[in-house]
């Protein structure tokens, strides 16, 4: 299985007023924090760095990291929501999660290829999302999305029986792995060509030396002739 965010949009989610962010062609990131309330005298702490990437658990899952089922900033001036857009190998999902919301009230709004999936409700649309992604798990998310300092939910924390189950559905999405394969089975085949150019090239280049060699003792054969019939 191959899954790819695209972007994940936030309103009012924990310590966020209205984030978007955008995960297309980024590379590697480095996420700085930068808390500008006097009162907490924090650098980075509680600006909001952790809460990005626990929006998109929160958004798959209806569950936080850190246990909070508050998830509603307080100071917004309405409820909360999260929408994530992915694909899972070739189909397009977007998920849509709100609480409390003026508009949107409570609810779990599920599309796949621009298809409108969801449920009647939250507790409907948390079963159909649990059978359309049912490798996607809270304890698979918690793990792998790695969050700020203090939170429970780390991989060494789980029983040796959770981890080797974390471990097994990291196997099925991790592409990573097989994309490398691809890309040493294609360097390799690629090498395996420019060698046989040369090997054939050296061949070709042998037979043109023979040629020559022969050519260089027979001219060498009729000079000596020369030579003894002067």
């Amino acid at each position: 299985m191959n899954m790819k965010f695209e972007k994940v949009v936030m309103h009012n989610f924990l310590s966020i007023g209205d984030a978007e962010v955008n995960f297309n062609d980024r590379g590697y990131v480095m996420v700085q924090g930068r808390n500008n309330c006097v009162d907490d005298n924090s650098a980075s702490n509680g600006s909001g760095k952790s809460s990005i990437f626990e929006s998109i658990i929160y958004c798959l899952t209806g569950k936080t990291i850190r246990g909070t089922k508050d998830v509603v900033n307080i100071n917004g001036e309405d409820g909360c929501y999260v929408g994530a857009e992915f694909y899972v190998d070739d189909k397009h999902y977007k998920v849509f999660r709100s609480k409390n919301h003026k508009k949107y009230k409570t609810d779990l709004k599920i599309y796949i290829d621009g298809v409108d999936k969801s449920g009647k409700g939250i507790a409907d649309g948390e079963k159909l999302l649990a059978e359309y992604l049912p490798d996607i798990t809270y304890e698979l998310l918690g793990s792998v999305i790695v969050l700020g300092q203090g939170l429970p939910q780390r991989f060494t924390n789980n029983t040796p029986a959770k981890r080797k189950e974390i471990l097994e559905n990291l196997s099925k999405s991790d592409f990573m792995i097989e994309d490398l394969k691809d890309r040493v089975e294609e360097r390799t085949t690629a090498l395996k060509g420019q060698i046989r150019t040369v090997e054939d090239t050296l061949v070709s280049l042998s037979s043109q030396k023979m040629v020559y060699e022969s050519q260089i003792a027979r001219d060498s054969e009729a000079l000596g002739k020369i030579d003894e019939d002067k």
